[in-house]
């Protein structure tokens, strides 16, 4: 489904974005939404100017007004989701040794698992550009391994952080898709302005490939959040 027809069916089904009043305004500011989780960073400078250059590229069209765009220093790829407390009631969610910690302490005693913990494999993690992904509530940069044996060996680790925390069951673990978030939509497009974008976030992705097809990324940082803008690194992973 082109952009354009997943926003005329995002229109005609959805009232509003997913994450609109959860995780951002009507004026793109970030909401409360506060977890912790296991992140990698871009190492490179290349890197970030490229996905600055995508992101500049999409804003700059009709329809950029319709993302709250994240700053580059939350750009990241997520190498294993803790606990997101909006999500915290679901069993899925939680890990069955802390069903009875709520809140920052869950986070803490989350985190505290990983203290002194390696991450099984050393960076850095070299990760391919497969594209751009536009859905319904965000877009940004599909991501996988830059060889068969690299996208092995970050799964691998993946496993591991998850046996950590307890949350190997929880659903998706196995088909999880890398990604970096460059934005969270916070209005509909119009046709026109749909079109538009379409048209901007093709040229993105072709010049990202181009310029910068594979993403070094750093040591895994076991971070809490209260937003989506900010991920405070606790401690980094060893190899």
């Amino acid at each position: 489904m082109t952009f354009t027809e997943l926003m005329a069916e995002a229109r005609a089904s959805r009232e509003r974005p997913p994450f609109l009043g959860r995780r951002f305004d009507a004026k793109g500011q970030a909401l409360t939404e506060p977890g912790c989780t296991i992140i990698g960073h871009i190492r490179d400078e290349a890197g970030q100017a490229a996905l600055a250059a995508a992101r500049a590229r999409i804003e700059g069209s009709a329809a950029g007004r319709c993302w709250a765009w994240l700053p580059p220093s939350s750009w990241h790829m997520t190498m294993f989701d803790l606990l997101l407390h909006a999500n915290g009631e679901k069993p899925e969610f939680r890990a069955d040794w802390q069903r009875e910690l709520r809140g920052r302490e869950a986070d803490l005693a989350m985190v505290e698992r990983f203290r002194g913990m390696g991450a099984g494999t050393p960076p850095p993690y070299r990760m391919q550009v497969t594209g751009l992904w536009r859905r319904p509530e965000a877009m940004g940069v599909r991501l996988e391994g830059e060889t068969e044996a690299e996208e092995a060996r970050i799964r691998a680790m993946r496993d591991r952080l998850a046996d950590a925390a307890g949350l190997r069951q929880r659903p998706g673990h196995e088909t999880y898709g890398f990604h970096i978030t460059l934005a969270y939509m916070i209005d509909w497009p119009d046709a026109v302005e749909a079109e538009e974008a379409e048209r901007a976030i093709d040229m993105a992705e072709a010049e990202l490939i181009e310029t910068h097809p594979v993403f070094e990324l750093g040591a895994p940082e076991v971070c809490l959040f209260d937003d989506m803008e900010e991920f405070r690194p606790q401690f980094f992973l060893s190899a």
